[in-house]
């Protein structure tokens, strides 16, 4: 694979180009920033190259690896980005996630479609219905999960987005008693648990129809081999979620335990039932055991 400024580059035409991005790289800077970014590493392979303005049309955390996207021009990028939801067929994560004490056992593969809130310091949450406003504001957001493979205190799960809210996986996991390890905002950070030493969090796979040739595309990129090493180890302190565990449902679509959270909590409690925009949590199989998780269908 062609690298670039620490990109791995998988596809690059007169449009587009798909790299995959390594984990602890801002996708786009912001002002003050002096570390290389995806764009810089890409706007400086391209700058001998004729006029490409390279722009991003989506992003990734900063410490999320994986499949991105890039337009070549200010036209490209204007497309892709109106007509995105119509051309993108997949987006699937690899993510290994926490159990927070309390918390019900993943099913072996489920939806969850709830609203996604970001408070005054822009960190999302699912909202309660009590916050001021916080149901007007939210987003509905969709994360269909499938586990993958159990380990001792973690689970390595496969998301795929219907919706693409900021740090929606993560928001949702977390929320439903289930964070990604190494999440130091939403749930589990690396020195309460310390399955792995990074946000556990890969976009493996994009699938799309090429915005000008109509072309099927799809790129995959396996999640790093420290994920699988991260389900063979034991979780030291149970206190990894923080807050989850408390408020970890028994049951999905069951009662809630404990307070209704503040806006600016990190992970809220979750509301059981269903939301007046009609959102709700809804779990796939019959629990553990029920299916093979193992295989991909």
């Amino acid at each position: 694979m062609e690298k670039a400024g620490g990109l791995g580059i998988l596809h690059e035409d007169e449009w587009i180009i798909v790299v995959n991005k390594p984990e602890g790289m801002l996708s786009v800077g912001y002002p003050g920033y002096r570390g290389q970014t995806a764009l810089d590493a890409l706007q400086e392979r391209y700058r001998s190259r004729g006029k490409r303005r390279v722009t991003a049309v989506h992003r990734l955390d900063r410490e999320t690896s994986g499949v991105m996207m890039f337009a070549c021009s200010a036209a490209a990028a204007g497309k892709i980005m109106d007509e995105w939801q119509e051309m993108v067929n997949e987006r699937r994560y690899r993510c290994v996630c926490l159990r927070s004490p309390g918390a019900r056992e993943l099913d072996d593969e489920g939806t969850i479609d709830l609203p996604i809130a970001y408070n005054k310091h822009d960190v999302g949450f699912v909202p309660t219905g009590k916050e001021a406003d916080s149901i007007k504001v939210s987003e509905r957001a969709v994360t269909r999960y499938r586990v993958i493979e159990r380990g001792a205190d973690c689970d390595l799960v496969e998301c795929d987005l219907e919706t693409g809210r900021k740090n929606q996986i993560r928001v949702h996991m977390a929320h439903i008693g289930h964070p990604v390890a190494g999440d130091p905002v939403y749930g589990a950070d690396g020195a309460d648990g310390a399955v792995i030493d990074r946000l556990a969090l890969h976009a493996r796979e994009l699938a799309f129809l090429h915005p000008f040739t109509g072309q099927e595309m799809r790129f995959e990129v396996p999640e790093p081999a420290s994920f699988a090493k991260a389900l063979k180890r034991k979780v030291v302190a149970k206190g990894a979620a923080k807050g989850a565990a408390k408020d970890a449902p028994k049951k999905a679509g069951g009662k809630r335990g404990g307070r209704d959270a503040a806006p600016d909590a990190l992970v809220p409690v979750r509301r059981a039932g269903r939301y007046a925009n009609g959102s709700r949590f809804i779990p796939d199989g019959k629990g553990p055991g029920h299916g093979k998780p193992g295989k991909r269908g």
